[in-house]
């Protein structure tokens, strides 16, 4: 693990799409570069692997009174074999006993936080408890996920649908719903925010404040990494989707929904105009993040609702192993633990523009 050169700092973004994992939007030069202007510090890293290869991690940094920092890495390190995760843990163990990652790790921080795409299925707790590593209490993205795979093509895609959302597309377009791609201006980034407020509001999921929002979606934008699509209806809005992509991996970052006119099933019909607007682009896989773990599908979860969704376009869900934590001062991550991060999380229920993620 050592810093990344100024030029290959230059070319972040090439590194990220060729990580092991496909890249990542969220460790991306323009989410850095957000996050910045909210509380956190990117830091890029290079790990080195087996067979000469690579991997690029940007890591966000953020002091916390009294405690120190902490040092977190969204949907990263970029690897997704067990021992290519084994490798860069190590690698971060390393550096930290050394005290040369960055020149600052060794003496403030509290902890390192991973959250690589490891499939569940391939690494137990054991072995990840075996590395040396604790259990996050928290999982700040996505633990679970669909993915639809869009290498077969447009007609092999819509076929491998649930029957009920191919029902919903057609009678979308049936009843006349048109999706298209927009810019973002002012008043489409409003329209997308409030949207997204009146899906909060059925599902009370809590949100943060539209400035946050508008600055990654602009940023994301700007950077060619993101794309805003609007479902209408005789020129009425019913529908939102905002779609982020790296190389030709893409997601399913935000989304939203009106009240009315529910019965034309607008978001089934963007959900699949996104798709095929991402087929156009090469894009082979896009991601619908965020549903509940297979075992707590069904028990009441507060995702049960999104799964019920997204699983008519693909029931298997796809789990990872979480975030897992490199504990550096073990005094402190106790208390962290314990009493920082519940603190932390109630602070961002009163007040949503201080959630610490």
């Amino acid at each position: 693990m050592r810093l990344a050169t100024a030029a290959e700092i230059d070319r972040w973004d090439e590194l990220i799409a060729a990580n092991p994992d496909g890249g990542q939007s969220l460790q991306t030069k323009a989410w850095g570069e957000f996050k910045r202007r909210w509380g956190w510090e990117p830091r890029h890293y290079i790990y080195e692997l087996s067979g000469d290869r690579l991997v690029a991690a940007q890591w966000l940094v953020r002091l916390v009174p009294l405690q120190g920092e902490l040092w977190y890495c969204p949907k990263g390190p970029g690897v997704v074999a067990p021992a290519d995760y084994a490798a860069v843990v190590e690698q971060a163990k390393a550096a930290l006993t050394a005290g040369d990652v960055g020149g600052r790790v060794a003496s403030s921080a509290v902890w390192l936080r991973l959250e690589s795409e490891v499939l569940a299925d391939d690494m137990s707790v054991e072995q990840l408890r075996g590395l040396g590593l604790t259990r996050a209490n928290r999982d700040p993205g996505s633990k679970a996920t669909i993915v639809i795979d869009l290498a077969p093509g447009e007609a092999a895609v819509l076929a491998s649908f649930n029957q009920s959302a191919r029902r919903n597309i057609r009678k979308a377009q049936a009843g006349g719903v048109v999706v298209t791609s927009v810019e973002a201006s002012d008043e489409h980034l409003e329209t997308m925010f409030q949207l997204m407020k009146a899906t909060e509001a059925r599902a009370g999921y809590g949100l943060r404040p539209a400035g946050y929002f508008k600055d990654y979606w602009q940023a994301q934008v700007a950077a060619g990494q993101a794309q805003l699509f609007l479902a209408r209806h005789e020129g009425e809005v019913l529908a939102g989707l905002f779609a982020t992509r790296v190389g030709q991996r893409a997601w399913y970052k935000d989304g939203g929904s009106f009240d009315a006119k529910r019965e034309l099933q607008a978001s089934y019909l963007v959900q699949w105009e996104v798709m095929r607007w991402l087929m156009e682009q090469g894009v082979t896989s896009y991601d619908m993040v965020g549903v509940p773990n297979r075992d707590a599908v069904g028990t009441g979860d507060a995702r049960d609702g999104l799964y019920s969704f997204k699983s008519k376009f693909n029931p298997e869900i796809t789990e990872f192993i979480g975030c897992w934590d490199v504990p550096v001062s073990s005094a402190k991550y106790r208390f962290w633990r314990k009493f920082g991060e519940r603190v932390a999380a109630r602070l961002a229920a009163r007040r949503p523009e201080r959630f610490l993620y």
